[in-house]
């Protein structure tokens, strides 16, 4: 994924995969307000994350990939851990953006677990929709990944 191709990225829908009970209609709140398509898929916990994610790999046609993973989570549950582990293990999916919503705030078990971003979970419609367009702007237009190894020793 070309992070920072901004030609490319701007021609499609940004594909958001949102794990967890968003107390609105995610879909709806982008349509009327983010600057760019946004295609958000939901899934209320953590075994269908990963089922979801899973089946990627068995119907590629089917499924998009996400570009963009949104996590709801309270840290005192294991769904959000295990999904937040088995994205950062895998080979083909360890270079999608998490973002963790948590309501209490606390980034360090966010960051200790692999997640990329914390953020404390929004209440609002404007709240949700302005996270989203900030998130697809930072990580889809500002944060680029280097273009070669950033280690001299690859053995």
């Amino acid at each position: 994924m070309g992070y920072g191709d901004t030609s490319a990225q701007s021609r499609r829908a940004l594909q958001v995969l949102f794990v967890g009970t968003p107390p609105i209609d995610l879909q709806a709140a982008c349509d009327n307000a983010c600057s760019r398509p946004v295609d958000i898929d939901i899934v209320d916990d953590g075994k269908a994350a990963i089922q979801r994610l899973a089946d990627n790999d068995e119907s590629p046609g089917d499924h998009t990939e996400p570009d963009l993973v949104l996590l709801q989570c309270d840290f005192g549950l294991p769904d959000g851990l295990t999904v937040l582990h088995a994205i950062k293990s895998s080979p083909r999916l360890n270079a999608v953006p998490v973002i963790v919503l948590n309501p209490d705030g606390n980034a360090e078990i966010t960051y200790k677990t692999g997640g990329n971003a914390h953020v404390k979970t929004p209440q609002t419609v404007a709240e949700y929709t302005d996270l989203i367009d900030t998130i697809r702007t930072f990580w889809f237009e500002w944060a680029q990944y280097p273009a070669e190894c950033l280690y001299t020793d690859t053995s």
